[in-house]
């Protein structure tokens, strides 16, 4: 059996559940609540300040007339009641009898019920009879002795009043302001849907593998507009990663697949060759499967450095004696190609970095490498390596005085399987730079190129620590 559904309650239970409704509904509920603690303020302080004052009058004419009683008698006292019952100030509101028990009054303008009154002497709200209208009054009672009473208070209607509007005011101000509260939360709630659409949006289409859509800037300066401008630059980098990803995944495909088809060719070759050929065959085999083993390594070493792979090793270590011991294993490569190594040491003691030596005598290894096959020229074959203190951070820059690279690929020198189009003829992957960089990247490091005008300029620099 299907329930109806109320045509309020309905769209009230849909609301419920957005969180943004429920925000602004609470919000709104502390709104009401703050309403209804000022208006009890007020409540307490107009009416208790209202009957304070009924409250005196009575007690001050009541004090008043009993001093007219004792000074001239019961003469005296209904002289002046019916002085202050015919003087026509407040007297519709004035209470004042001289009265029997038994009912009969000699003077004033109601009677009371005194057989059945509580006969106190602090003031009490008991009902009156006038000629016209009953109605209840605040009094004092204060007996006169022979059963005669003189009776003193107000008329209660005016504050009985007062409260009845107060009363209907306060609900109509709650309730116009539960209203507007209800109102205010779903307007919020559209508000907030409207906007989180947008973002909503934007993940559906990241998850359908459209990275190129982009949320439309808002001109307001609110969280919306700061978390959409924060998931643009994530798709922005999302696309650009997927594009590295791809160019990477193609790249590694063009290089396995030629050293592979020349291998297997080769092999074919030696299988069908004369027994005096197939040595050369198979050693021409061995030669670019350890060209693929050499690039596997590397890709291997590449992942691991920016998978994060190995931080755990890091130790203080001085970085002084690593750049020294690395030099030292290049030295005949230098003597060899009559490089001439002009070394500028300016740490005393060694610069200290928080790190793994193999890792950064890699890196060194991959920037020497880049020098010895890009950076010699016929006219000067010299590599300038200085090592020095940056403020908080320890340099190292390497200068080599050769062709350089354009000027476009200066951003492009770290990227996976990225090489200068001048520079293709010479044997390599484009890994080594990246390789650098994500090692110094793993040392919370820097690194940067720069046209020396001849050659390149390369520098590092790592936080420096003290050990």
């Amino acid at each position: 059996m299907t329930t109806a559904t109320h045509p309020v309650l309905g769209p009230l239970h849909r609301a419920w559940k957005s969180s943004s409704f429920r925000l602004a509904l609470c919000f709104s509920a502390v709104v009401v609540s703050i309403l209804v603690g000022t208006l009890s303020v007020y409540y307490v302080e107009i009416v208790g300040t209202v009957s304070q004052r009924l409250d005196d009058y009575a007690l001050r004419n009541s004090k008043r007339l009993l001093s007219v009683y004792a000074q001239h008698g019961e003469a005296g006292l209904v002289e002046e009641i019916q002085r202050l019952v015919s003087d026509g100030i407040d007297s519709q509101d004035e209470i004042f009898i001289y009265q029997h028990l038994d009912g009969a009054v000699w003077a004033g303008n109601a009677t009371i019920d005194l057989v059945h009154a509580p006969r106190v002497a602090a003031l009490q709200d008991l009902p009156v009879e006038q000629e016209a209208r009953s109605f209840n009054g605040r009094v004092k009672i204060d007996d006169l002795g022979q059963l005669r009473f003189l009776i003193v208070g107000s008329d209660l209607q005016a504050l009985t009043d007062i409260q009845h509007r107060y009363m209907k005011a306060t609900a109509l101000a709650l309730g116009l302001a539960v209203g507007l509260s209800l109102l205010g939360a779903m307007v919020f709630r559209r508000l907030m849907d409207k906007r989180a659409a947008e973002v909503r949006q934007a993940i559906r289409q990241a998850g359908q593998g459209n990275l190129h859509f982009r949320i439309p800037m808002n001109r307001k300066s609110d969280e919306f507009s700061l978390l959409e401008q924060d998931i643009n630059q994530m798709l922005e980098q999302l696309e650009q990663l997927v594009r590295g990803i791809r160019h990477v995944s193609h790249m590694v495909a063009h290089n396995l697949r030629t050293p592979l088809n020349r291998a297997l060719h080769r092999v074919q070759a030696a299988k069908l060759a004369p027994e005096s050929l197939r040595p050369a065959l198979l050693d021409q085999v061995q030669e670019e499967l350890d060209h693929l083993q050499r690039l596997f390594s590397k890709m291997l070493l590449l992942a691991e450095v920016e998978a994060g792979v190995g931080q755990h090793n890091f130790e203080p270590l001085d970085l002084q004696q690593v750049l020294q011991e690395v030099l030292e294993y290049y030295e005949p490569l230098f003597s060899d190609r009559q490089v001439e190594l002009q070394l500028a040491l300016e740490l005393e003691p060694g610069g200290w970095v928080l790190g793994d030596s193999h890792l950064l005598a890699n890196a060194m290894s991959n920037l020497l490498d880049n020098f010895l096959k890009y950076g010699l020229s016929a006219e000067q074959r010299c590599l300038e390596v200085h090592l020095q203190r940056q403020g908080h951070e320890v340099q190292l820059r390497l200068r080599d005085h050769g062709a350089g690279v354009a000027p476009a690929m200066l951003e492009r020198l770290s990227e996976h399987f990225v090489r200068d189009p001048q520079h293709q003829q010479q044997p390599g992957h484009g890994l080594g730079l990246a390789s650098v960089k994500a090692i110094v990247r793993l040392h919370q490091g820097r690194i940067g190129w720069r046209l020396a005008q001849p050659g390149l300029e390369t520098w590092v620099r790592l936080p420096l620590h003290q050990p």
